[in-house]
């Protein structure tokens, strides 16, 4: 969804094409992060319910939580910053510091420049943030998340999305709302009808969509929630339906899900790389631009999942032969271990894997 989002971006560009070859149907693609959102707090909370309130576990969060981030992140982020520290006489190494943590860079905004798609990690730290007060003690965790959430509400009266901060944005409710759907599907009581509630959900995620290709009067705030409800219907039909042995998903799905972290941290490099070359070799000229925009996208997943086999899975076994986390027992770490990991390369496949 993204991918092809940023496709139409960079054909809107004038120094390109300056054209939209679909028209303003790619724009509520954008849509993905808030679907990523409603998947990453059903994802932790799965993953991690039993460490919620056993500070022990703390050391074990953080670092499975790290090692799913941050070593990828970083190799990508190298490779993006080196070029531009060579073109570029002055450097903001502040703000190159604070992309490189995966901090706002500006303030509390995550207005990041680097790797552009990052400012969606930033929230997603501080998720992980707010989890991990809940391993020390739940009610301080339910103490801080209310307070995020409470602030998400306020955040309503700020219509104009770039102006929202890490403390103050309607993203923390997506992130509950994946919770709650975790928290309705694990107690085995979901007894509703599937297709009606799958049905609902796109009916609800499509108003969204609508609003947001051809206003119809909703505020950028809730229509991120109208999205979230809608991905959040869709999950629960989707995981409680291959619960149940009712579908499947392809395999050719599941190996783009597994590619999915790496194809969101490289697709909008790749894809500006791609428009100058074309601009400027003159290749393709004449070629229709639905053409060029599909070869564009198509080419941007494949670069996406070979980064995935050459870098990020070798990346993460390396990772995995290690000493065990500071202040965890050799018992926690195994214990960890044999636990069912989730992570953001795997997003797809909890709703294609019927490995449950």
């Amino acid at each position: 969804m993204v991918v092809v989002y940023h496709t139409s971006v960079i054909f809107r560009v004038p120094a390109y094409w300056g054209a939209t070859p679909f028209g303003d149907v790619p724009k509520f693609l954008d849509s993905g992060v808030d679907f990523f959102f409603v998947l990453s707090g059903f994802i932790i909370l799965d993953a991690h319910s039993r460490d919620v309130g056993s500070p022990a576990r703390f050391w074990n969060y953080i670092w499975r939580r790290a090692l799913r981030i941050y070593p990828l992140y970083w190799v990508v982020f190298c490779a993006v910053l080196i070029p531009l520290l060579l073109t570029k006489g002055d450097v903001d190494w502040s703000r190159i510091a604070l992309e490189f943590s995966l901090l706002p860079a500006s303030g509390l905004i995550p207005d990041q420049k680097i790797i552009v798609v990052s400012w969606t990690l930033c929230f997603e730290i501080a998720f992980y943030a707010i989890f991990s007060a809940a391993i020390f003690s739940r009610a301080l965790g339910v103490l801080l998340g209310g307070l995020w959430l409470l602030a998400a509400v306020y955040s309503i009266g700020e219509t104009v999305p770039a102006k929202w901060t890490i403390l103050c944005s309607p993203y923390p409710v997506l992130f509950l709302t994946g919770m709650i759907v975790r928290q309705v599907w694990s107690s085995g009581k979901f007894n509703l009808p599937l297709t009606p509630t799958l049905l609902l959900g796109v009916g609800i995620f499509a108003v969204a969509a609508v609003n947001r290709v051809n206003s119809i009067g909703l505020e950028a705030g809730p229509t991120q929630w109208l999205y979230g409800v809608g991905a959040g219907m869709i999950i629960l039909a989707a995981i409680e339906a291959e619960r149940r042995g009712a579908l499947e998903f392809p395999q050719w799905l599941a190996k783009i899900g597994d590619a999915s972290y790496s194809l969101y941290l490289v697709h909008f490099t790749v894809l500006s790389v791609l428009a100058k070359f074309i601009v400027a070799t003159g290749f393709f000229k004449g070629l229709p631009l639905q053409v060029l925009f599909v070869a564009m996208a198509a080419v941007t997943v494949a670069l996406g999942m070979a980064v995935h086999l050459l870098v990020e899975k070798p990346l993460l076994k390396g990772s995995r032969r290690n000493r065990v986390p500071a202040r965890q027992s050799p018992g926690q770490f195994a214990d960890g271990v044999r636990a069912r990991e989730h992570n953001p390369q795997e997003l797809a496949r909890q709703l294609s894997s019927a490995d449950r």
